[in-house]
């Protein structure tokens, strides 16, 4: 019913707390994890081996790739699951519960599931005590359409077949394109979306798109020129706009909730 898809590159440091995360949900549906990596030189590759002899449904994908997000396209190709939650390789999910929780009420092929659902993430430094960001996903999201609102990648679950129609991620881009994979999702359907209200995923601090203010700012860049040719330049600097209040919005201090299941 579920296919969880993991890109990486060189991720030993993190990836297994993501493998492990997976193998130890307490799920009454099918999950399946693709791993893809791109040509990990460290012992990326070793690990997701070790935990493939664990985990019988983990599918590897050992090919070179043009970017995270190609990579991550071959990953939607193999997926056979209903919902597809893609989860990086320094991101894990919070409890063992978290998928029985966020597909609670779905039937496998069910008419009235939802299109997605989504759940909110904290994202910061494992351990650590200072600025992180709880991403919590607005609760106008789904009725209000257009102005820029996004749910956090990591903890959204989305039928395939809805990706497979926007031909999954724009490998094009390097930063952002799954924030514009949203954008197109909702301008083209619209969805219908459920909120799990809860927290689904942790995302270690320091990935792709957020590595740094000048990575932001050419996430934002990219973000920008897609929705100009969409939906005019002036509707595409508002959503930007509303986009970058919600990420300011996030941040907060102190020490971050969930780190204590994999803190290393």
């Amino acid at each position: 019913m579920l296919s969880v898809v993991t890109v990486s590159l060189n991720a030993a440091a993190t990836i297994e707390r993501t493998l492990a995360s997976v193998a130890l949900q307490q799920a009454t549906f099918g999950v399946e994890h693709i791993c893809v990596d791109g040509g990990s030189s460290d012992a990326t590759r070793a690990i997701v081996d070790r935990w493939a002899l664990l985990n019988p449904r983990i599918t590897r994908i050992y090919e070179p790739d043009k970017g995270i997000f190609d990579a991550m396209n071959k990953g939607l190709r193999a997926t056979q699951g209903e919902y597809v939650l893609f989860l990086n390789a320094d991101d894990f999910l919070v409890a063992s519960n978290t998928l029985m929780r966020a597909l609670a009420g779905c039937v496998h092929g069910g008419a009235d599931n939802p299109d997605l659902i989504v759940g909110d993430a904290v994202m910061g430094r494992v351990g650590r005590r200072g600025l992180w960001r709880h991403r919590r996903v607005p609760r106008l999201l789904g009725r209000v359409r257009g102005f820029g609102m996004h749910p956090v990648h990591q903890a959204q679950f989305t039928k395939r077949r809805l990706l497979e129609a926007v031909e999954g991620f724009d490998a094009r881009q390097r930063f952002a394109a799954d924030t514009n994979q949203y954008y197109d999702l909702e301008r083209r359907f619209p969805p219908s979306t459920r909120f799990v209200g809860a927290d689904v995923a942790f995302m270690e601090a320091g990935g792709t798109a957020n590595a740094g203010l000048r990575a932001m700012c050419r996430g934002t860049l990219e973000i920008y020129r897609h929705l100009s040719a969409e939906v005019g330049s002036a509707r595409a600097a508002l959503m930007v706009l509303v986009k970058t209040l919600q990420s300011v919005s996030e941040i907060r201090f102190g020490r971050c909730p969930h780190e204590h299941w994999f803190t290393s």
